[in-house]
């Protein structure tokens, strides 16, 4: 089938993790397993890692974004999440490397890749001026990871920020107040979150759905294990095993997702979302985010 989908959090797919990744080629099969899973473009995303492997990473990922190959899906730019996150809202980032706001790191990265997106904890000291410096250079802020107050979250939004990393995942959850809070009341925030059956739960969908119909981007969180069925797969230093569906590391921890976009929109056709609208959520709206252009990319499989 034509590549139709676009994808703004994809850590990994088809067996290989972008973090750890070793050679050109094995971006380039990721970018080939998405590919057949129906996506035309896509964020390569790293999560937080000490600054040279994030760097060495970057620079493969580089090299297929320049000169991507036919039955490749297109790399449209680098979605860093962390390490400026949340020691308390981390999931399976590891402990060590995940730090504060940091300019000279953020700039360093900013220079070795074209870095569309990051997602960061606005509660962190130094949060709000990185937003905004990032924001100035381009890049879409994404409020996320984060153990955020309402109106932490709100300062976050405020300078700049506009958008949510994986709604209700890796932030406090209703009923408690923060960042998901803040997010869902605002119109002017786009709401990233993973449709999957395991992520959030059905219940919770329907309830939010409705708040968000004409904001909201899905995003399946791919790690390394998607496309591929049950198994113990690579990601970042870690390994994760999957069962039933779900991606976890040794101790339950949920380590982003398996299941592809197509079967996001069945489910979303399950909530009574209208087709319209759900193909939005993973075609259109997410270029709009970025500032790309969906024809011109839909374009190249034609």
């Amino acid at each position: 089938m034509k590549p139709i989908f676009v994808d703004l959090q994809v850590n990994g797919h088809g067996g290989v993790d972008l973090l750890s990744a070793k050679t050109v080629d094995d971006v380039r099969k990721v970018s080939r397993s998405l590919f057949q899973n129906e996506v035309a473009g896509y964020l390569a995303t790293l999560i937080t890692a000490p600054l040279d492997s994030a760097l060495s990473a970057l620079k493969l990922i580089e090299e297929v974004r320049k000169n991507p190959q036919p039955g490749e899906a297109i790399i449209l730019g680098t979605h860093l999440e962390g390490p400026f996150i949340s020691l308390e809202k981390r999931g399976v980032h590891p402990e060590e490397f995940v730090k504060d706001p940091d300019l000279a790191h953020m700039k360093a990265l900013l220079a070795a890749g074209f870095i569309k997106q990051v997602t960061l904890a606005p509660e962190l000291p130094g949060a709000i001026e990185l937003i905004k410096y990032l924001v100035g250079e381009g890049v879409v802020v994404s409020l996320g990871h984060s153990n955020a107050t309402r109106s932490e979250a709100i300062a976050g939004f405020a300078a700049g920020a506009k958008t949510v990393t994986h709604l209700f995942n890796a932030m406090p959850k209703p009923p408690l107040s923060g960042l998901a809070d803040a997010a869902l009341e605002r119109s002017d925030v786009v709401i990233q979150i993973i449709v999957d059956g395991v992520h959030v739960s059905n219940e919770l969908l329907k309830d939010t759905m409705p708040k968000i119909l004409e904001r909201f981007i899905v995003t399946n969180d791919a790690v390394a294990a998607a496309g591929l069925g049950e198994g113990t797969f690579p990601f970042g230093g870690m390994e994760v095993t999957v069962t039933n569906g779900a991606a976890r590391r040794v101790d339950g921890t949920l380590a982003g997702g398996v299941a592809n976009l197509r079967a996001s929109l069945a489910k979303l056709k399950e909530l009574n979302i209208s087709d319209s609208i759900a193909l939005a959520s993973v075609t259109t709206r997410p270029c709009e985010l970025i500032g790309v252009s969906y024809d011109s990319l839909s374009n190249n499989f034609k």
